[in-house]
């Protein structure tokens, strides 16, 4: 059979980036010869949002509305002939070349890129079916990574404030949980001296509680040396050190100037190199401190410097009060960026005042590539005022996904977990994510 356009007109505009193509059709429903996997695959690939009305997305996909059948038909009610008239002949254009192999035919962008694969066609047929299409805007640059790691930062992070003891069991469960959902790191614990943070006292038992799954790292937090020693001891085959760019904070918190915590850190990441052990850095107050007000990106920079020499080999830089915004967090990330390769960063906001997503995104565009988050949105330092409101997971992966960027995290799966934990705290996730799903799946 003859590979061939559908009856409902669809086109391709030639514009310079995949991710900015237009699709257009004059009519809502699509009976046209291609396969629905592939449509999906290749469109969500590019940066698409891809409805299904005929079958229901799984919650991994964002905007999994297939049961509201309604919502997708008015949104199509928009796309009218003249609103979504092609801007160009692409064979006029010659951005995009038609390549035939057999009864296959696939779009190849003729410009050098990252993303490749635009669609393919093939001669199997294809019942008429209700789609949506939507484009990210041309004006703005999409130059987002294909991956991003996710780091789950709610073992530790999200309860170390908990007033209530937190059961060891239910610390193990959840680490499952999360693991089970995709998340490839899960920070488990800290190592901390447990009269000033009484919640992780048990971080022996969580550590020896966890099943190792391959491909799977659990880091733990280390203050010291004497805590080092201690998650070696337990098993640990990954750590964390603390430093802030904020010597007001660093007092505070870690009841040391910041050049004294650096002395500190070098002995850890010195004796973790002998063990053969991971080390990851954070650097707080990025952005602002809780005494001191803003931070400047120099020093920012110079204690992310600092650990990369010593040798962490990630470095997260936390903006621990949530004051951060796009237009402040940009001369942060430049100035960290001068002396710390990209690869090695990653970035970890709070959402007090509303800014975290925002916030990633701008990252992600600066070439990051690996985001902290905790499930349900729980935890927050707790010796910073108003600093609670980790920023969701769940929130992060659905922003994630629906840019076409690849987590390898189940959404639903990971908003299990979250149920899971936010139950036996008796309280609402702090997800906008996860409360909205759930409320259109009730």
């Amino acid at each position: 059979a003859e590979t061939r356009w559908c009856s409902c007109d669809l086109h391709f505009s030639g514009c310079g980036d995949p991710r900015d193509l237009f699709v257009g059709f004059k009519r809502a429903r699509v009976c046209c010869p291609i396969p629905r996997q592939a449509l999906g695959r290749g469109l969500r690939r590019i940066g698409f949002e891809f409805i299904h009305r005929s079958r229901m997305s799984s919650l991994e996909e964002p905007l999994g509305l297939g049961d509201l059948p309604k919502l997708s038909i008015n949104r199509l009610g928009r796309f009218c002939q003249s609103a979504c008239r092609s801007t160009a002949d692409d064979r006029s254009t010659g951005n995009y070349t038609p390549s035939n192999s057999g009864n296959n035919q696939t779009l190849f962008h003729s410009t050098s890129h990252s993303w490749h694969l635009q669609g393919q066609y093939t001669d199997s047929s294809c019942n008429g079916v209700d789609m949506e299409f939507r484009t990210l805007p041309q004006k703005v640059s999409w130059d987002l990574p294909r991956f991003v790691k996710v780091v789950e930062v709610g073992p530790r992070d999200g309860l170390q404030n908990e007033k209530n003891i937190v059961p060891t069991s239910v610390k193990i469960e959840l680490i499952h949980k999360l693991v089970a959902s995709g998340l490839s790191v899960v920070e488990a614990t800290s190592f901390v001296s447990p009269r000033w943070v009484p919640q992780l006292a048990d971080a022996k038992d969580v550590l020896e509680g966890i099943q190792h799954a391959p491909n799977v790292r659990f880091p733990v937090l280390t203050p010291n040396l004497r805590g080092f020693e201690a998650a070696v001891a337990a098993g640990a085959k990954e750590v964390a050190v603390f430093a802030s760019a904020s010597e007001s904070f660093s007092k505070s918190n870690i009841n040391c100037t910041i050049e004294e915590s650096l002395a500190r850190y070098r002995d850890v990441t010195s004796a973790a190199k002998k063990h053969g052990i991971r080390i990851r850095g954070y650097v707080s107050c990025v952005v602002g401190c809780p005494v001191e007000g803003a931070v400047h990106p120099s020093k920012v920079a110079y204690v992310a410097k600092e650990l990369y020499d010593m040798g962490c080999v990630e470095i997260s830089l936390g903006d621990t009060i949530g004051v951060g915004t796009p237009g402040r967090v940009v001369p942060m990330l430049e100035a960290v960026m001068a002396v710390v390769p990209a690869d090695k960063l990653a970035v970890h906001f709070h959402d007090t005042y509303g800014q975290a997503l925002a916030n990633i995104l701008v990252s992600l565009q600066m070439g990051i590539g690996v985001v902290d988050s905790s499930v349900s949105g729980l935890g927050g330092c707790p010796y910073a005022k108003g600093a609670t409101g980790n920023v969701a997971t769940e929130d992060v992966v659905y922003m994630l996904h629906g840019l076409g960027i690849e987590t390898n995290v189940d959404l639903g799966k990971l908003m299990d977990a979250g149920d899971y934990i936010c139950k036996h705290l008796d309280r609402p996730s702090g997800s906008k994510t996860a409360t909205a799903l759930c409320r259109l799946t009730a």
